[in-house]
């Protein structure tokens, strides 16, 4: 899968266009950003299993679990400490842990254009459940605050 948020990448974090991490277990986030996947986040929501912890920022915003299931985090760790000829580490000697956790990150570009009209009607019938101060600071980017 692509990272719908490789285009926007002004720090260079995706360098190559073809960056995935290869036999990545399946924890329902994203293998290049590690934002939870759209799927993930509208099936929790659906659920009402999860708060939203606004941000300044209109393209990100914290998931916390609310009486669900743990989030699956999957990071690599290397123990091996060996590098490859060019200094590089040694990617083979590369494994995988998932950690449970309580909230992660969601980056809304992972939403296609049929979940955030769902998003919308979920925000709008108010469904969705905030954290402290109980709103978006600053809307999602996909949303127009008509007045």
């Amino acid at each position: 899968m692509k990272c719908p948020r490789q285009p926007e990448d002004p720090n260079g974090v995706f360098k190559t266009t073809n960056f995935v991490f290869l036999n990545k277990p399946d924890d329902g986030t994203c293998d290049q950003c590690g934002s939870l996947l759209g799927d993930t986040l509208m099936a929790r929501l659906e659920k009402g299993d999860v708060i939203l912890g606004p941000t300044d920022k209109n393209y990100k915003v914290y998931v916390r679990n609310k009486g669900g299931e743990c989030f699956k985090q999957t990071h690599r760790i290397d123990n091996s400490r060996e590098h490859n000829l060019d200094g590089s580490p040694d990617q083979t000697k590369w494994v995988w842990q998932t950690n449970d956790s309580q909230e992660c990150k969601f980056y809304f570009q992972h939403l296609t254009d049929e979940q955030k009209k769902r998003f919308v009607e979920l925000l709008n019938d108010k469904k969705i459940k905030f954290d402290q101060p109980g709103y978006f600071y600053v809307l999602p980017f996909f949303i127009k605050n008509e007045k």
